[in-house]
């Protein structure tokens, strides 16, 4: 069957025909022809940058102190000990009911060999002796035994230094009775070993010539 075109119909068929053309390729040819088609292609603008979440930092962790508990006060202050310690003194040894009286006096044990100076009842000087051995001797022209007098007497006399007697030599000897003296010597045996006399030391003799005054009661005893 066989259907007449109308003229629109034919009109509307050469405006397709345009638009296929144009699309194929025509658009170059076109857009040379109209300067009213821009030749630049626009282009879409890039997506827009999302924004990273926050990152939370991680919680501070606090270490406890290891040397103990916490001072919250200061602790109540101990007072420095005293830098000298004050030692008691210890009272002088009172002398014997029986020793010498007087401000100065010596008392002579024989049993023990010790030599004891009091001053005021005071004992303040100790000393070891050697008194007389108690043996037979023989000089000067006399034989007699080696023994030290007891009794009570005084210091009569003295020397100063070295003194030389028939006996041997003497130092600062202090003479008691007749020819005895207390007396300092090279030998000091802790026995008696003298002819009589009164043996010690020097340094002894040194600080009996000096604290003992001429008068000094002396007592000698076992």
């Amino acid at each position: 069957m066989h259907f007449p075109l109308r003229t629109s119909t034919i009109r509307l068929l050469g405006a397709v025909g345009v638009a296929v053309v144009l699309g194929l390729g025509g658009s170059s040819a076109l857009a040379q022809t109209d300067p009213s088609i821009p030749t630049t292609v626009d282009t879409l603008p890039p997506p827009a940058t999302t924004a990273a979440p926050p990152t939370t930092p991680p919680p501070v962790v606090t270490t406890p102190p290891t040397t103990g508990p916490v001072v919250t006060q200061p602790p109540t202050a101990i007072p420095a000990p005293p830098t000298t310690i004050k030692k008691p003194t210890k009272p002088p040894t009172p002398a014997p009911g029986n020793a010498p009286s007087g401000p100065t006096a010596i008392d002579v044990d024989i049993s023990t060999q010790m030599l004891r100076v009091y001053k005021s009842g005071r004992l303040v000087r100790t000393a070891h002796v050697s008194t007389g051995s108690g043996k037979r001797f023989c000089a000067g022209g006399k034989c007699q035994t080696a023994h030290t007098p007891r009794g009570n007497f005084r210091i009569y006399g003295r020397h100063s230094g070295w003194h030389t007697s028939y006996l041997g030599k003497l130092y600062n000897p202090l003479y008691f009775s007749g020819g005895y003296a207390i007396h300092g010597a090279g030998s000091v045996p802790n026995y008696p070993a003298s002819h009589g006399c009164i043996r010690v030391t020097v340094s002894t003799a040194n600080y009996l010539s000096g604290a003992i005054p001429t008068g000094t009661p002396v007592r000698v005893h076992d």
